[in-house]
């Protein structure tokens, strides 16, 4: 994983460029919980970083290729991925306290370092996890699985006979207003 000394940017800040090999992702990931995607590609990463006094301001942009799968039809698909981020980061020993803040927009741009360095691949990881779908699909009108029989219903339509339940609100449709 890629890391930098902040003694290693000069006053008028430094640009670098830098891949992520598909296994030492895979190793980093393995730490994580609740992880259900794959690199298909390694990770490309570029981020242009500027001092501003006791603060670190990160301007970068990262692309890959992640094997999703569908939440309809639970196939798996190649999702390919490239997302721009501006990040902020301050000082651990500035982070508030414990109590509950109310974070502003500026605030939720904004992250922390501790120890003189930054872990470059662990930003450039967590862009990748902010842009994964929250419900990935294989195509837009994926149609899923017969609930009954579980074929694919984007290959072809099954024969199983669904029964239509009436809605909650069928009997409304009975009463009459004066």
């Amino acid at each position: 994983m890629f890391r930098l000394k902040l003694d290693e940017i000069p006053e008028e800040g430094l640009t670098l460029k830098w891949t992520e090999e598909k296994a030492s992702l895979q190793a980093y990931l393995e730490g994580l919980s609740g992880i259900d995607f794959d690199f298909e590609t390694p990770l490309y990463s570029e981020v242009k970083i500027q001092k501003a006094g006791q603060l670190v301001l990160i301007t970068g942009k990262v692309q890959t290729h992640l094997q999703l799968q569908c939440v309809r039809c639970l196939k798996e698909f190649s999702f390919p991925l490239s997302t721009h981020f501006d990040l902020t980061l301050h000082p651990l020993k500035d982070a508030p306290s414990k109590e509950e803040t109310e974070l502003g927009s500026e605030e939720m741009e904004s992250s922390f370092f501790e120890g003189g360095e930054i872990h470059l691949s662990e930003i450039a990881c967590e862009q990748i996890f902010l842009e994964i779908p929250y419900q990935p699909l294989c195509q837009e009108g994926c149609k899923g699985l017969c609930s009954i029989c579980g074929k694919d219903l984007n290959l072809s339509p099954c024969q199983c006979v669904k029964e239509e339940f009436p809605s909650g609100f069928f009997n409304l449709k009975k009463l009459k207003l004066d």
